[in-house]
């Protein structure tokens, strides 16, 4: 009881002394097909650390949102002049994850089609702190191995970082994590770089709280008919029929371009069948 003590005081202390000073880059390569193992995908994920909580998310949304406030402030655009949002670079990896330290919280903020949902947890990963050592990106490593969602980590953390963090949901250790795999190596978290503290800003007011089983609903509703809102707002504003036109210029008729995006939304979750978490 007394040691358990000391080790959560000790990386309170780690957080207050170090937290404050840095953000951790980390590369995010991944197998997003379970029946295509051999494609992989690669995405940027940056973790803040702010005074009492991480944020974990894509820096190319980070890009993205810097460079559409840039464009829609530039003295050469006129409040008139459409922004076309295929211009700017699109994260891979979508939603965001924070970690508030006071209350062991870990929250994730995601999105189903126009709607957006967060999701309060309580996680406790039981980790098992193995003897074996490496060195990686320059850093003594320490191996360390845990079960989560249906998956088995090795992570490799150092304590020359003694920030008790690490990318995605994983944390807990006595060191910042620098690499973590599941066995299979399907999702592999690789630290980058290491840059002094900047802040982020993040409007995240307008998702509301649901849980896991009825964030999963709603992920199985919009899989299994993604155009029913689009339909819920013609019908609200008297649109009964009306004539799309592609980038590569082909028009569809209504029923068409209904069936167009359903099909290809459909094919894009089928695509991406191979969550981190399992169940």
């Amino acid at each position: 009881m007394i040691k358990n003590i000391i080790f959560i005081f000790t990386i309170l202390i780690s957080l207050f002394c170090f937290s404050q000073k840095y953000n951790f880059t980390y590369q995010y390569t991944f197998k997003p097909d379970s029946l295509h193992l051999e494609k992989t995908e690669t995405e940027l994920m940056g973790l803040f650390i702010d005074k009492n909580r991480s944020t974990y998310f894509s820096l190319a949304k980070v890009k993205r949102d810097s460079a559409i406030a840039q464009n829609m402030n530039s003295d050469e655009m006129s409040s008139n002049t459409p922004v076309s949002l295929s211009t700017f670079p699109q994260e891979k990896v979508r939603g965001i994850i924070q970690k508030d330290w006071r209350s062991n919280e870990v929250i994730s903020y995601l999105s189903v089609n126009t709607d957006r949902f967060k999701i309060i947890q309580n996680i406790t990963f039981n980790w098992h702190i193995e003897t074996e050592t490496a060195m990686i990106q320059g850093k003594k490593c320490q191996l360390a191995t845990v079960e989560y969602k249906g998956r088995k980590y090795n992570a490799w953390f150092t304590n020359e970082i003694p920030i008790s963090e690490g990318p995605y949901k994983f944390g807990g250790l006595p060191g910042l994590i620098v690499k973590i795999e599941d066995i299979k190596k399907q999702h592999i978290w690789e630290l980058k770089a290491i840059e002094k503290f900047r802040h982020i800003k993040l409007n995240l007011s307008a998702y509301i709280p649901v849980t896991e089983s009825q964030y999963k609903k709603a992920v199985e509703d919009y899989i299994r008919d993604p155009m029913n809102k689009m339909r819920e707002l013609k019908r609200r504003y008297g649109i009964t029929s009306f004539t799309s036109t592609s980038p590569d210029g082909s028009s569809y008729s209504d029923v068409e371009y209904e069936k167009m995006k359903t099909r290809k939304i459909q094919e894009s979750f089928n695509e991406n069948n191979n969550s981190i978490e399992l169940h």
